[in-house]
Protein backbone atom coordinates (compact mmCIF):
# COMPACT_ATOMS: atom_id res chain seq x y z
CA UNK A 1 0.00 0.00 0.00
CA UNK A 2 1.21 3.36 -0.57
CA UNK A 3 -1.15 6.29 -1.10
CA UNK A 4 1.37 8.76 -3.14
CA UNK A 5 2.34 10.65 0.60
CA UNK A 6 2.36 9.62 3.82
CA UNK A 7 -0.24 8.97 5.87
CA UNK A 8 -0.92 11.90 8.50
CA UNK A 9 -1.53 10.23 12.02
CA UNK A 10 -2.25 12.79 14.64
CA UNK A 11 -2.95 10.91 18.16
CA UNK A 12 -1.84 12.05 21.74
CA UNK A 13 -1.86 8.16 22.84
CA UNK A 14 2.02 7.31 21.72
CA UNK A 15 1.03 3.64 22.38
CA UNK A 16 -1.86 4.07 19.99
CA UNK A 17 0.30 5.95 17.11
CA UNK A 18 2.94 3.51 17.31
CA UNK A 19 1.17 1.31 16.85
CA UNK A 20 -1.18 1.93 13.96
CA UNK A 21 2.53 3.84 13.02
CA UNK A 22 4.05 0.19 12.40
CA UNK A 23 0.72 -1.60 10.90
CA UNK A 24 1.11 1.31 7.84
CA UNK A 25 4.51 1.05 7.27
CA UNK A 26 4.87 -3.05 7.38
CA UNK A 27 2.03 -2.37 4.36
CA UNK A 28 4.47 -0.15 2.70
CA UNK A 29 2.76 3.09 3.64
CA UNK A 30 4.78 6.17 4.87
CA UNK A 31 3.21 8.02 7.55
CA UNK A 32 4.08 11.14 9.85
CA UNK A 33 2.91 11.13 13.58
CA UNK A 34 1.60 14.46 15.24
CA UNK A 35 1.31 14.12 19.21
CA UNK A 36 -1.58 16.51 19.64
CA UNK A 37 -3.59 18.65 17.61
CA UNK A 38 -1.20 21.73 16.60
CA UNK A 39 1.43 19.76 15.73
CA UNK A 40 -0.92 17.86 13.22
CA UNK A 41 -2.17 21.10 11.77
CA UNK A 42 1.42 22.25 11.36
CA UNK A 43 2.15 18.99 9.89
CA UNK A 44 -0.66 18.82 7.15
CA UNK A 45 0.58 21.73 5.40
CA UNK A 46 4.29 20.57 5.71
CA UNK A 47 3.38 16.99 4.79
CA UNK A 48 0.69 17.24 2.20
CA UNK A 49 -0.46 14.08 3.61
CA UNK A 50 -2.96 11.48 1.42
CA UNK A 51 -4.89 11.18 4.60
CA UNK A 52 -5.24 12.43 7.76
CA UNK A 53 -6.06 10.13 10.56
CA UNK A 54 -7.14 11.59 13.67
CA UNK A 55 -8.25 10.99 17.18
CA UNK A 56 -11.67 12.73 17.96
CA UNK A 57 -10.97 13.25 21.47
CA UNK A 58 -7.08 15.50 22.31
CA UNK A 59 -6.39 17.61 25.24
CA UNK A 60 -5.55 20.40 23.28
CA UNK A 61 -7.96 19.90 20.46
CA UNK A 62 -11.32 18.02 19.41
CA UNK A 63 -10.71 16.13 16.53
CA UNK A 64 -13.47 18.28 14.95
CA UNK A 65 -12.12 21.35 15.28
CA UNK A 66 -8.94 19.62 13.80
CA UNK A 67 -11.17 18.94 10.78
CA UNK A 68 -13.01 22.43 10.43
CA UNK A 69 -9.66 23.92 10.73
CA UNK A 70 -8.07 21.71 8.07
CA UNK A 71 -11.66 21.87 5.42
CA UNK A 72 -11.40 26.07 5.95
CA UNK A 73 -8.29 25.80 4.80
CA UNK A 74 -7.18 26.35 0.62
CA UNK A 75 -3.84 24.17 1.60
CA UNK A 76 -5.36 21.37 3.28
CA UNK A 77 -9.21 21.61 2.39
CA UNK A 78 -8.76 18.82 -0.02
CA UNK A 79 -7.04 16.09 2.01
CA UNK A 80 -9.38 13.72 2.89
CA UNK A 81 -10.10 12.82 6.89
CA UNK A 82 -10.57 9.95 8.62
CA UNK A 83 -11.54 10.07 12.36
CA UNK A 84 -10.69 7.44 15.06
CA UNK A 85 -12.54 6.93 18.13
CA UNK A 86 -13.65 4.79 20.82
CA UNK A 87 -17.05 6.68 21.08
CA UNK A 88 -19.48 5.50 17.91
CA UNK A 89 -21.70 9.05 18.67
CA UNK A 90 -18.65 11.08 18.15
CA UNK A 91 -18.98 14.30 16.06
CA UNK A 92 -18.00 12.75 12.37
CA UNK A 93 -19.18 15.51 10.21
CA UNK A 94 -16.03 16.87 8.76
CA UNK A 95 -14.71 13.66 8.29
CA UNK A 96 -14.56 11.12 5.03
CA UNK A 97 -14.51 8.14 7.54
CA UNK A 98 -14.90 6.83 10.83
CA UNK A 99 -12.83 3.98 12.41
CA UNK A 100 -13.81 2.70 15.54
CA UNK A 101 -11.55 1.50 18.32
CA UNK A 102 -10.08 -0.60 19.15
CA UNK A 103 -9.64 -1.05 15.66
CA UNK A 104 -9.46 -3.70 13.30
CA UNK A 105 -5.89 -3.20 11.08
CA UNK A 106 -7.27 -4.75 8.13
CA UNK A 107 -10.16 -2.77 8.18
CA UNK A 108 -8.26 0.85 8.69
CA UNK A 109 -5.98 -0.43 5.63
CA UNK A 110 -8.98 -1.34 3.46
CA UNK A 111 -10.71 2.31 4.55
CA UNK A 112 -7.91 4.47 3.81
CA UNK A 113 -7.27 3.50 0.71
CA UNK A 114 -10.72 3.90 -0.36
CA UNK A 115 -11.24 7.50 1.35
CA UNK A 116 -7.56 8.20 -0.24
CA UNK A 117 -8.63 6.60 -3.49
CA UNK A 118 -11.85 9.13 -4.32
CA UNK A 119 -11.26 11.71 -7.05
CA UNK A 120 -11.20 15.34 -5.10
CA UNK A 121 -14.49 16.25 -6.49
CA UNK A 122 -16.24 13.39 -4.84
CA UNK A 123 -14.59 14.41 -1.10
CA UNK A 124 -17.64 14.29 1.23
CA UNK A 125 -17.81 17.42 3.31
CA UNK A 126 -20.49 16.64 5.76
CA UNK A 127 -20.85 12.83 5.57
CA UNK A 128 -18.27 10.04 6.65
CA UNK A 129 -18.02 6.93 4.17
CA UNK A 130 -19.80 4.33 5.52
CA UNK A 131 -17.90 0.43 4.63
CA UNK A 132 -18.93 -2.66 6.12
CA UNK A 133 -16.24 -4.69 8.61
CA UNK A 134 -15.84 -8.12 7.79
CA UNK A 135 -13.98 -8.66 10.86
Amino acid sequence: MDLGAPVLIIDDDPALTDAVRDILEMAGQPTAVARNAFHGLKLAREVKPAVVLCDMFMPDMAGSDVFRTLAADPATAHIPRVMMSGYPNADQSLADGFIPKPFDPFYMLRLLQEVASRPRTTRRQTKPVAMEWRG
